[in-house]
Parts: structure tokens; sequence; C-alpha cells
């Protein structure tokens, strides 16, 4: 049978059961190739397929990017078209020997998070009879159901703000968000996770925050940029990382104004999840560029302050505050 998985959390699970179908981790190993896909050539392929289970009932052959392994070369370049119909006629091979896959074996492609669902391939293991496993984290209250699943089956408990808080955080990958889902589970023991061990201890949560401190910045809203400050400093956030977290804020928020005057893609110029991007973007119109430059230099300012021990850390952010909410 044909599988075409992401190389995601989603993708490893589905992968661990097929392997665990092949029966003991000894019989395992012995019906088991994994082949990388950019160097492979189809014989290797169809040498590894074709062959019969040993001790089993089955074989499991796992291509790893075979369909998303396109070589670059400067795309106006004669060689860049010779390798782009190279790379198409390779792939074109490789496609129509999928219906010759013995039965005894489950051929795996596990293709790139940026894999495109509109990609031949797709309708070709379909037709075949194949699974077809490329829809990543799922949306909205759908991931607020799998994150509390998945705490229930670590043997933890979750509150409704703790999953708010999670899903401010806009993490988009799934190991990510799993591993710190562990994190959080062993933190709380026998206690509901809440908001405040996700912001403890979910780096991403910390970014939220400072999400927070710049809306308010933006806003001249000095009282709630102080607020969100101390509650940083209160989750064990050092001064110089929200320093620097200000600083990368501010600099995405110039390339967010440069790019929404040139009318671009801001996800793709920021290379962002769209989600944080959007945000990004909403905040940019509070921060016309010569108020990102002037805010540069004020950073600037600061940095020097507690690098020359003018300020201690705290005290140098503090005023940095009041100044860029002034």
């Amino acid at each position: 049978m044909l599988y075409l998985l992401r190389d995601d959390f989603f993708g490893d699970q589905r992968l661990t059961a097929l392997r665990a179908a092949l029966g003991p981790p000894d019989i395992q190993g012995l019906n088991s190739t994994t082949l990388d896909g950019a160097r492979c050539s189809l014989s290797e392929l169809r040498a590894a397929a074709d062959a019969m289970p040993f001790l089993g009932e089955r074989r499991l052959v796992v291509v790893r990017r075979l369909l998303s392994s396109k070589r670059s070369v400067d795309a106006e370049s004669e060689a860049a078209s010779r390798r782009g119909k190279a790379d198409a006629a390779r792939e074109k091979e490789f496609l129509a020997y999928f219906a010759d896959v013995p039965p005894t074996t489950d051929l795996v492609l596990v293709e790139g998070t940026d894999f495109s669902p509109e990609h031949p391939a797709v309708k070709v293991v379909q037709r075949l009879g194949g699974e077809v496993s490329l829809e990543g984290l799922p949306r909205g209250d759908a991931l607020s159901r799998w994150i509390e699943e998945r705490v229930r089956a670590k043997g933890g408990r979750i509150e409704r703000s703790g999953v708010e808080t999670l899903l401010a955080a806009s993490i988009d990958d799934a190991r990510v968000l799993d591993q710190n889902l562990d994190k959080l589970v062993a933190y709380a023991g026998d206690e509901r996770i809440g908001s405040r061990a996700v912001q403890l201890l979910v780096a991403e949560s910390r970014e939220t925050s400072v999400f927070e401190l710049v809306d308010a910045v933006g806003e001249r809203d000095r009282r709630g940029a102080l607020a969100a400050y101390r509650l940083l400093l209160a989750d064990n956030v050092s001064p110089i990382y929200i320093l620097v977290m200000l600083t990368r804020q501010i600099r995405l928020l110039l390339l967010a104004r440069e790019a929404q005057e040139n009318r671009e893609d801001l996800a793709r110029t920021l290379k962002l999840h769209p989600r944080v991007a959007q945000k990004i973007g909403q905040q940019a119109r509070h921060f016309p560029i010569d108020r990102c430059i002037a805010a540069y230099a004020k950073l600037a300012n600061a940095d020097q302050a507690i690098k020359t021990g003018l300020a201690t850390e705290d005290l140098a952010v503090e005023m940095l505050l009041v100044d860029l909410t002034g």
C-alpha cells in the first residue's frame, strides 16, 4: 500500500504505527528500508520494494523527500532548464512505478512540510487506493481539543486559560507543541496546567507577552507597557531578554511597514507564520518608519547604559519603556 505523509509530528506517528505493525523490533529491522529521495534511483527503490518480506508478512520502504528534493540552480540559466526537465522526467518515472509496488510492501513517501497538496503524486496515490495525510496541525476549536486530548494522554490536566495561552503563542509545529506539553505536564504534576505555567515554560508564550508589551508601547500606554514588563519580570524573564525581543520586534515592525508600503506579502517577507505576521502588520499601524528608527536609537542607548554601568538592567529597560511611550 502507498502512503504520502508530511515530515512532521503526525507523519512520525503514522510511520511509527506502520513500523509497529511489522512485528517485534528485530522483525522490523529485517523488513524496513529507508532511502534518501534526493539520491536514490528508480532501480534502488524497485529493488527495495520488490524484495520479499523475511520472517514476516510485509515490508516497509520509507523514501524521504523524493518529490520535494529539487536542486536549486539559477532559474534563468540554461542549466536550470535542463535540470528542471530532468527532475520532471525522473519524477514521472517514479510516479509510473507506484502502480507496480507489490502488495506485500508498504511504500511510504515522507515529504517536506511545504509539499503542495496539488502535487500530481496526491492523485496518483489516491487513485491507487493509498493514504494521503498532509493536513498538519488542526485549527481553531479542533486544535483546542487536540491539546486537551494530548495532555490527557500524557496523564495531565489543563485549564481553559492554559489552552488559550498556548493558542495565542501561535506554535505551528506540532512536534514543538507536543514537546511543550510534555514539559507542562511534568511541571504541573497533579495540578491543572494554567496560563501562568504556560507563560513560564513556553518560550513562544513569552514572545506573545512581548507582543502585548509592544502593543502598549504602540498605543503610548505607559501604564500598560510597564504592567506587561513587570509581569514578564515576575515570570523570571530577564530584562536583557526583553530588550533583545523588543529590538527584534521593532526590526520586524520596520520590515512590515516597508512591506505594506510596497504591497508585499507580510508572511513571506517576514518569514513568519501568517498569524504572527498578521499581528505584526496590525502593530505596524502604530509605528511609522521614523518612529521605528527613533526606537532603534533608544534601544541602543538602553543597551549602552547597561554595558557602561550607568543603569541596572531592569531600570534601563523601564526607563526605555517610559521614553518609548512618551
